[in-house]
């Protein structure tokens, strides 16, 4: 503060003589006699950290509050696209059967449930091979899954000539299939 100025005013972390800090208003104010002759500063330093605190807890609650609603916002969307797809996947008149990146059944349609003779609550979570049974045809033997296959090689196949899926009963007549792995925007 040089005497021309009068007046100086801050705010900022300071130090004590223990080395703790706070947070500090201060300020200078040059100081002249009656004669307006210059006598010297005043420098007035008020704690103001239970303030800073204050306002520091203030703007953090008003933030997580903005996140908490943002975060409720965004659930509630994805709930919603979540039952839409659900609600078209249920309503496909073909079998469909998804499963997780492992192979592990995580949905059924109706349809599927049906043809493959597992309700959903019982296959999910199971190996796929164990709800989507392909034989060969003339042999019956059990085939690698095209499903299976796909999910490490990342292609799109049919069931091979002579192959064909059956229901959990073998009672259901032969059907064909494909399986499609679905990629995400990040793979």
């Amino acid at each position: 503060v040089g005497k021309c100025e009068g007046r100086f005013e801050d705010e900022g972390w300071r130090v004590r003589k223990d080395s703790s800090q706070f947070w500090a208003n201060v300020v200078s104010t040059a100081l002249y006699d009656d004669a307006g002759t210059f006598r010297g500063f005043s420098k007035i330093t008020r704690d103001l950290t239970e303030r800073k605190k204050s306002e520091e807890s203030a703007r953090r609650l008003v933030e997580e509050a903005t996140a908490r609603r943002l975060a409720e916002e965004n659930a509630r969307l994805i709930q919603e696209q979540r039952e839409r797809l659900l609600v078209t996947l249920a309503s496909i008149g073909d079998a469909v059967i998804s499963t997780d990146v492992r192979g592990s059944v995580d949905f059924l349609n109706p349809v599927a449930e049906e043809f493959v003779g597992w309700k959903s609550g019982e296959a999910v979570g199971r190996p796929l091979e164990d709800v989507f049974r392909i034989i060969n045809e003339e042999t019956p033997q059990a085939v690698e899954n095209p499903a299976t296959r796909d999910l490490k090689n990342g292609k799109i196949s049919r069931l091979g000539n002579r192959t064909f899926m059956n229901s959990q009963d073998w009672e259901e007549p032969p059907h064909s299939a494909h399986a499609q792995p679905l990629r995400a925007a990040a793979g």
